[in-house]
C-alpha cells in the first residue's frame, strides 16, 4: 500500500513539474493597480511643490472626517488668508471673512495652524451664495487621506479661528 502510494506521489510531481507554470500577474493584468491605488482616487496636483495637502480621517474609521467646525475670526488684514502649507512663507491660495464656516480637520505639530475644508459659497459676505456643498467630511472615511475635493482646502492660522463643534 504505501509502494502505490509513493509511485502515484512521484507520478504526480513528475506530471505537474512538467506542466506550464503561469504568474498570477499573467491572471489578472490589473491586480497590480489595484494594489497601488485601491480606491481608485486621484490626489490633486498642487502647482506649489511645498504645497502640504490636508489630511481627513486622523480620528480613524469611527469618527467624522473632520472633528471640529469653526468660525473664522477677525483679522487684521480684513480678511484670513489660506495658505497651501502650514507655515508663514507658503503660498497664499484663498482669503476667507469673517464668519465663514468651515471644518478643522487636522493640526500642525505645533497647534499653530488649522487644516481645513471650506465650502466658498458659504461664505457670509457672498449675498449670490447658493446652497452650501456638502463638503464629505461630515462623516467617517476608512483610512487616513489627503482631502480630494469637491470643496476647497488649505491652511489657517489657529489664532483666528473660533472653535464651534468639536
Amino acid at each position: 500500500m504505501n509502494r502505490t502510494l509513493l509511485a502515484a506521489s512521484l507520478l504526480f510531481l513528475a506530471t505537474t513539474a512538467c506542466s506550464e507554470s503561469t504568474q498570477v500577474s499573467d491572471d489578472l493584468p490589473e491586480s497590480s493597480a489595484y494594489l497601488e491605488n485601491p480606491t481608485g482616487r486621484t490626489e490633486r496636483v498642487e502647482a506649489d511643490p511645498s504645497a502640504k495637502p490636508v489630511r481627513i480621517g486622523e480620528g480613524g474609521p469611527r469618527f467624522d472626517a473632520c472633528q471640529s467646525a469653526g468660525e473664522v475670526g477677525r483679522h487684521v488684514s480684513g480678511s484670513l488668508p489660506v495658505l497651501s502649507a502650514p507655515f508663514d512663507a507658503a503660498e497664499k491660495i484663498d482669503s476667507l471673512s469673517a464668519g465663514q464656516t468651515i471644518h478643522i480637520c487636522t493640526r500642525s505639530i505645533d497647534q499653530q495652524w488649522f487644516g481645513i475644508v471650506y465650502d466658498q459659497s458659504s461664505d457670509p459676505a457672498d449675498e449670490e451664495a447658493g446652497t452650501p456643498i456638502d463638503c464629505g467630511v461630515s462623516s467617517p472615511v476608512r483610512a487616513k487621506r489627503n482631502y480630494d475635493g469637491p470643496c476647497k482646502s488649505g491652511w489657517v492660522e489657529s489664532t483666528y479661528v473660533v472653535l464651534v463643534a468639536g
